[in-house]
């Protein structure tokens, strides 16, 4: 199975939480430290705002020259050991962009006496990979900062992931491959970046030039068939992890895990700092993030090369559309983007390469069970139909708008949902020349008559 309900949870995490943190950072000052000059009172200000400005900038200007040292310097304990993997991963990445930018301070960097400053910082690691991201996006991190005076040298003791403010995952698209792994492997194609830990760079090499070939055909039939549109991905960043407890900790989302799901695009919100002003230059999504669970049969089986490629192709699929996604979301179903055009379109991509798997995959998804005439629901996990079903069902959704209008007009309809999803109706009538009541009757009966 292919990601659904796992995405759309973290979809719903990103419409609360803001422009990919800069909606935090600008409502803690629009740029300022709470605190960070002062209590107010005679303390004096042993962590000031210019001391933390100078941890991130350095590390930041470490990390770009590939000093190891300067970068480690205020690292200490466990931390430094941390960070000296860290750093030695991030080196492999192909960034345009990486640096370190403050989100918000819990202490003032003020004493009475003067010593002894404790205070925890919420750190942006704002990054934008070449190729991959059309935007800078971010991963969050909390650091422990420690100075024992003014003479000294302010210490980083403790790192991890930064807890959301929200409640809704126990950080926020932390940890990355580059903290999991104490040595990462990487491998650089034309338009993907396949990463795994260097314990299985052997079996991450035989699926990278599959996860490439994936990607190779999905950017083929998107610039053939979708309306021109900025902001297309050219390139995508794949992490293939055999170990499902690994596999799950990636870029979080609170460490559910549903058991069934064999890939993961997870979508990135644009770190939107210096776009913010012009709402015409606002992106919402800068990217994506795939990952693919190797234990699974489409790793494993004898046809391993079919499985990969397939679940390449969709993941690949939704990690190209997601920058045209608005991020207009709502709890009410009807004005949120509908599931059955986000997982319809993956499969529609992955079975147009595949038709035949992929009629395989209806007879066997509705075998046996009770049609109700009904689109799938937002969760298809807890939806009255098997999740099999509810991707066999939205897969026939988009292709029985591909037949009846035309390929474009399939891929037009994809992009004008993403972007406006309270428009399904209009879409649909541009789309095939029906509204929704009268598109889920014919697109029953093509159900009905393809099942058999």
């Amino acid at each position: 199975m292919k990601t659904a309900v796992i995405g759309l949870l973290v979809l719903a995490f990103v419409a609360v939480l803001g422009v990919g943190g800069f909606a935090v950072y600008k409502e803690v000052g629009g740029g300022s430290l709470p605190g960070a000059e002062g209590s107010g009172d005679d303390s004096e200000q042993v962590l000031s705002q210019e001391d933390i400005a100078s941890l991130l900038n350095g590390r930041t200007q470490a990390l770009k020259s590939g000093d190891e040292d300067e970068y480690l310097a205020p690292f200490h304990g466990e931390a430094k050991e941390e960070q000296r993997k860290i750093f030695r991963n991030l080196r492999k990445v192909p960034f345009a962009e990486a640096k370190y930018m403050v989100l918000q301070q819990t202490g003032d960097g003020s004493d009475e006496y003067g010593s002894d400053v404790k205070l925890a910082l919420d750190v942006a690691f704002v990054h934008q990979i070449k190729g991959v991201d059309v935007r800078p996006v971010s991963e969050w991190y909390r650091w422990e900062v420690e100075r024992d005076s003014k003479e000294a040298e302010p210490r980083i003791t403790g790192v991890g992931g930064s807890p959301s403010a929200y409640g809704m995952a126990t950080a926020v698209y932390y940890p990355a491959p580059w903290d999991l792994y104490d040595d990462m492997y990487v491998k650089r194609e034309e338009h993907t970046v396949t990463i795994a830990a260097k314990k299985n760079a052997a079996a991450a090499s035989r699926y990278a030039p599959i996860i490439e070939q994936g990607a190779k055909a999905d950017l083929e039939l998107w610039k053939s068939k979708a309306p021109a549109v900025p902001n297309t991905p050219e390139g995508f960043l794949v992490v293939v992890e055999p170990d499902r407890k690994t596999y799950t900790k990636l870029y979080n989302n609170g460490g559910l895990d549903v058991g069934w799901d064999a890939g993961q695009s997870v979508p990135m919100p644009a770190f939107n700092e210096g776009y913010g002003a012009n709402e015409e230059d606002r992106l919402e999504f800068g990217g994506a993030r795939i990952k693919m669970d190797a234990s699974s049969g489409r790793f494993t089986s004898p046809a391993w090369r079919r499985g990969v490629a397939d679940i390449s192709r969709h993941e690949i699929a939704h990690a190209l559309v997601q920058p045209q996604d608005s991020g207009s979301y709502a709890y009410s179903e009807d004005k949120s983007l509908r599931s059955w055009v986000v997982e319809g379109f993956a499969e529609y991509v992955t079975n147009r390469f595949d038709r035949e798997l992929g009629d395989q995959g209806v007879r066997d998804a509705l075998a046996g069970q009770d049609f109700d005439g009904e689109l799938p629901g937002s969760d298809f996990d807890s939806d009255a139909n098997p999740v099999s079903m509810n991707y066999a069902l939205s897969y026939l959704a988009i292709r029985f708008i591909a037949e009846k209008g035309g390929e474009e007009a399939a891929f037009e309809f994809v992009v004008a949902h993403y972007k406006k999803p309270t428009e399904l109706d209009q879409q649909l009538r541009k789309a095939v020349g029906m509204g929704e009541s009268e598109f889920q009757t014919a697109w029953a009966q093509y159900v009905r008559s393809n099942s058999r």
